[in-house]
């Protein structure tokens, strides 16, 4: 890979020694790698900024590269509001969950469907709910965390009308509909899923408004263990965006 000219993002970027930055960059098949960039005020590195791509040529044989080529490839994404969140969000769940130096053969595309899904948002906002939750289960199944949709945790096939309950380590569980009346906690209600709602899921099926917020239901149980304790960033965006326009957040 050194000395050659790869496609890369600039996942995020903070100041590094005096003269420096830290890039997290993300690239088809090597995955996320961190690396320095030196500081110029020449043109070519004035504002290194995120959903721009870019091409990179890395030296260096420690987990820490140098970059020795950056140039632009395309103009970046002029992401605002709630949309420039939603990508913030993405990078964000890339630098806390992908391992740095992980090969993949398919983050990258996904990584990119997402970015050109978050620019037609602004005209069709319906996009957005179906945008992330796409990102989040593809990137799960990446890591190989994600349950099969198909089968419950006893391998047998998911029934449409029955309901589960997601239960970590063991996969979907069959649920008693009992469990969503009003008698119990909203908690134990919410993590109650439809089989065929599972199933719908599975197909990207996002026609319906309750497929959706199962999906989102079932996105933040998944990702609470490999996140812990530590509250997302973007996350609190959103929650102060919501307070300015309460019909405008998502994740």
């Amino acid at each position: 890979m050194e000395g050659k000219l790869l496609p890369t993002y600039i996942l995020h970027s903070r100041p590094y020694q005096e003269d420096k930055l830290l890039l997290q960059l993300l690239l088809p098949e090597q995955g996320r790698l961190t690396a320095v960039i030196r500081r110029r005020n020449g043109k070519q590195y004035r504002a290194l900024q995120p959903f721009q791509l870019y091409t990179v040529s890395l030296v260096g044989r420690s987990s820490l590269q140098t970059v020795k080529q950056f140039e632009e490839q395309a103009p970046a994404y002029p992401f605002q509001g709630k949309v420039l969140y939603s990508g913030l969000y993405i990078n964000e769940l890339i630098c806390r969950l992908w391992p740095t130096d992980h090969a993949s053969d398919y983050l990258f595309a996904h990584y990119q469907l997402a970015l050109a899904t978050l620019a037609q948002v602004q005209q069709h906002a319906e996009l957005l709910e179906p945008c992330l939750r796409q990102f989040e289960f593809a990137l799960l199944a990446e890591l190989g965390v994600l349950p099969d949709w198909h089968v419950d945790a006893n391998l047998q096939p998911i029934n449409p009308e029955h309901y589960y309950q997601y239960r970590p380590e063991q996969g979907f569980v069959r649920a008693s509909p009992d469990l969503t009346s009003s008698q119990q906690s909203k908690s134990v209600a919410e993590s109650i899923i439809l089989g065929k709602q599972l199933l719908a899921i599975a197909q990207a099926d996002w026609q319906s408004a309750d497929n959706l917020l199962a999906a989102k239901q079932l996105s933040r149980q998944f990702l609470a263990p490999l996140l812990g304790n530590k509250p997302l960033a973007s996350r609190a965006l959103f929650r102060q965006l919501a307070q300015i326009k309460p019909a405008s957040a998502s994740s």
